[in-house]
């Protein structure tokens, strides 16, 4: 368990910091304890000073309308109270106060978080000014769903906003090691992850989902018609049982496009389709290169990088075909980021024996 010098829990701001940031609220502390609490109860001085004085009964909060409108650089917005919850280092994760730096698109926010005592400010810290208390830290932004806002509190000044973006590029002071500032920090980061890690995969998942269900959901004439304009061609005629989505991988790169030989066999073309309004209009190959291919106990899994993407979104997608078959991988074990993929297939050895081999299919929506 985390602990931490009396020097620092003895000190007043750090104590209000900790009980804003990790504690949780009354209604779950004085439920029976399960693993969680138990956890926080051993490192917490305090939700045990709590817990010993019993429970005091609080009148529930009146539920106010709300009129929702799309947030705006420079507002401050308090986050969705269901978002909090038991996380690492045995804390409670509290939603802060974000202040709104860009709008990306219509699903996301870039925010810089916001901590209300001054105390706590470093030399980079950036006041919120005249009409808010406390200060934005421009070496704690991340990207929020804009789903996840909850309560508009205000807009301060544009000057704010530039000043925080201007701080998140500069380079940011290092408290010394150890000081109350250096440990502030180093929970403030850890509670914006906690939030930002989570948005970030939710929004990761929503936007594959969506350019997947453009192919899924799309007429199967639609994208035969779209693959008989690119440099591609079928490997087979009859695709009166084959899926839009199976399309793609019955589909190879007409040889006039594929890639040079490679010198060995680490090297592999990979399909990429461009999707625009819902369309297939271009398909190039990209040279994939395998890192590593290893077989244990019933289990392929490949990794590899790609060279280079073009600007955009991308999806990828794999499957491993012997015999005829299209084998999908097992997706808790299948992913990408960046340039990097992995994928995992259940096969029987005979499975793996050439020309059985890797399809990977690129799914690339360009950038506005």
């Amino acid at each position: 368990m985390e602990t931490y010098p009396s020097r620092l829990t003895d000190h007043p701001a750090w104590q209000q910091a900790w009980r804003l940031r990790c504690c949780p609220p009354d209604h779950i502390l004085h439920q029976p304890a399960d693993t969680s609490l138990k956890g926080h109860l051993t490192i917490c001085p305090w939700c045990r000073e709590n817990l010993a004085m019993g429970h005091w009964p609080v009148p529930a909060a009146e539920k106010l309308p709300i009129e929702r409108t799309r947030p705006i650089p420079g507002q401050l917005y308090t986050l969705d109270p269901k978002l909090a919850g038991w996380g690492p280092k045995a804390r409670y994760y509290n939603p802060p106060v974000v202040l709104i730096l860009a709008c990306p698109d219509v699903h996301s926010v870039f925010v810089s978080q916001t901590y209300g005592d001054p105390v706590m400010a470093g030399p980079d810290d950036i006041e919120l000014g005249p009409v808010f208390s406390g200060f934005a830290q421009p070496w704690n932004c991340y990207t929020l769903q804009q789903a996840d806002l909850d309560i508009c509190l205000g807009t301060v000044e544009n000057q704010v906003v530039e000043q925080v973006r201007r701080g998140h590029e500069a380079v940011w002071f290092e408290p010394p090691p150890g000081s109350l500032l250096w440990f502030f920090r180093h929970m403030e980061v850890e509670t914006g992850f906690f939030f930002s890690s989570r948005a970030v995969s939710e929004l990761i998942t929503a936007h594959d989902n969506r350019l997947l269900t453009i192919v899924i959901s799309a007429d199967k004439e639609r994208i035969l018609n779209d693959l008989q304009v690119l440099p591609v061609q079928l490997s087979s005629p009859d695709t009166s049982t084959t899926s839009p989505l199976e399309l793609l991988f019955r589909t190879e790169p007409d040889p006039r496009h594929l890639p040079l030989a490679a010198a060995d066999t680490n090297t592999l073309p990979a399909l990429l389709f461009t999707v625009e309004n819902n369309r297939l209009t271009t398909a190039h190959t990209q040279d994939i290169i395998l890192s590593g291919t290893d077989y244990a106990d019933g289990l392929l899994t490949v990794t590899g990088t790609i060279a280079a993407l073009p600007p955009g979104n991308h999806v990828w997608l794999f499957r491993w075909q012997t015999d005829g078959q299209l084998i999908e991988p097992i997706p808790e074990h299948t992913g990408y980021h960046d340039q990097l993929f992995w994928a995992a297939f259940a096969l029987t050895p005979p499975q793996i024996l050439p020309p059985a081999r890797l399809l990977i299919r690129i799914l690339h929506e360009p950038s506005p």
